[in-house]
C-alpha cells in the first residue's frame, strides 16, 4: 500500500526546497529589522525563519532534520541573513517586502512539506496538515522569539488559511496525477494568491469575541418584541 502511493506522488525538485529556506530566511531577515533586532537577531531570525518549518515537517515524518544532515540547508539561511544585513537600507519599503515575501515562503513549504509527507506514505489529509504546520512553523518560531504574539492566532489578514488551501490544492493535484510542475504553480497561486489579497483586499479573520457578539446581535436583532402586558 505504501509502495502504491510512493509510486504514484510527484517529488518537489531539490531547488525549490532551497527556494523556501531563502526566500523564508528573508523574510526572518525583515522581520528582525522591522523590530529593530541586531546583528545576531537579525541571523537568528533569518536561520530560525528559513529552517524552522523543514525542521518540524522533518520530525513530524519521524526523519533527521535534513538541515543538519546536508551541507547546503544551513549556510544558505546564514548567508541569507548576512547578505540582508548589507542590502536593506537598500530594499525600500521592508512591510511591502515582507508581504511579499511572507506569501511567496508560506507557499512553498506548504509544497514541500506536503510533497514529503506524501512520499513518506501519508494519507492525503495527514500530508496536507503537514504542509500547513511546514508553512507557518518558521514564522511562529520568529514571532515567539521576538516577543510577538504569533501571527497565526490573528486577528488579521488569512495566513494559516491561505496555506491550507495551498497545500489541499497541491495534494489534490498530485492524486490526480496532475505532474510536478502543475500541481506546483496550482499551489503557489492559490497560496500566494489568497495571501496577497487577504493583506491588499481586507480579507481578515476576526477575534472569537467578535463572532460570539456577532451571533448574540443577529439573535437579538431576529427575537420577537415583548408581548403587551394585559389592560395597557
Amino acid at each position: 500500500m505504501i509502495a502504491s502511493v510512493l509510486a504514484s506522488s510527484v517529488a518537489v525538485p531539490l531547488g525549490l526546497d532551497l527556494a523556501a529556506v531563502a526566500v523564508g530566511a528573508v523574510f526572518g531577515a525583515l522581520i528582525a529589522i522591522r523590530r529593530d533586532l541586531d546583528v545576531t537577531g537579525t541571523v537568528g531570525l533569518a536561520v530560525t525563519s528559513g529552517l524552522g518549518g523543514g525542521v518540524l515537517r522533518d520530525v513530524l515524518l519521524d526523519q533527521v532534520p535534513v538541515a543538519l544532515t546536508s551541507s547546503t540547508y544551513l549556510p544558505v539561511a546564514l548567508g541569507v541573513g548576512v547578505a540582508m544585513l548589507v542590502l536593506h537600507p537598500h530594499t525600500g519599503r521592508i512591510d511591502d517586502l515582507l508581504d511579499l515575501f511572507d506569501a511567496f515562503a508560506l507557499g512553498l513549504f506548504a509544497i514541500v512539506g506536503a510533497s514529503k509527507a506524501l512520499d513518506a506514505g501519508l494519507g492525503p489529509v495527514a500530508a496536507a496538515a503537514v504542509g500547513v504546520l511546514a508553512a507557518t512553523a518558521g514564522g511562529v518560531a520568529c514571532d515567539v522569539l521576538s516577543g510577538q504574539r504569533p501571527y497565526i492566532f490573528g486577528p488579521g489578514p488569512i495566513y494559516g488559511l491561505a496555506a491550507a488551501a495551498g497545500s489541499a490544492v497541491y495534494v489534490a493535484a498530485d492524486r490526480l496525477s496532475a505532474g510536478v510542475a502543475a500541481a506546483i504553480v496550482l499551489s503557489m497561486v492559490v497560496t500566494v494568491g489568497l495571501r496577497l489579497l487577504a493583506v491588499h483586499r481586507g480579507l481578515s479573520t476576526r477575534t472569537a469575541a467578535e463572532v460570539r457578539l456577532g451571533r448574540g446581535r443577529r439573535g437579538a436583532d431576529t427575537d420577537p418584541p415583548p408581548a403587551t402586558p394585559p389592560g395597557a
